[in-house]
């Protein structure tokens, strides 16, 4: 029996990433350029569950809001601490 509607194409591989880092970033500047990212992550996702506060499954998006606040934390902790190692050299 033959197939009336042929395969589709086979997707390709994007050899392209869609964004690059440096590689003469310090690294301060990555962990700062880092923080922003996570503080927009949190924003979003607070904003969301205000927006649908009562529904369920709201409180994954929670743990992921909190792993973000975390995070953001402990890179501000980070860049204190090279802050600091700069200052008294």
């Amino acid at each position: 029996m033959k197939k009336i509607v042929p395969d589709p194409p086979r997707s390709k591989l994007l050899t392209n990433p869609y964004f690059s880092i440096h590689t003469d970033m310090p690294p301060p500047d990555a962990l700062a350029h880092a923080s922003e990212l996570l503080r927009g992550v949190a924003e979003t996702i607070d904003e969301h569950c205000r927006t649908h506060a009562g529904e369920p499954g709201l409180s994954m998006l929670s743990n992921a809001e909190h792993a973000c606040e975390t995070s953001r934390a402990l890179i501000e902790h980070a860049l204190t601490g090279l802050y600091n190692a700069q200052r008294q050299r």
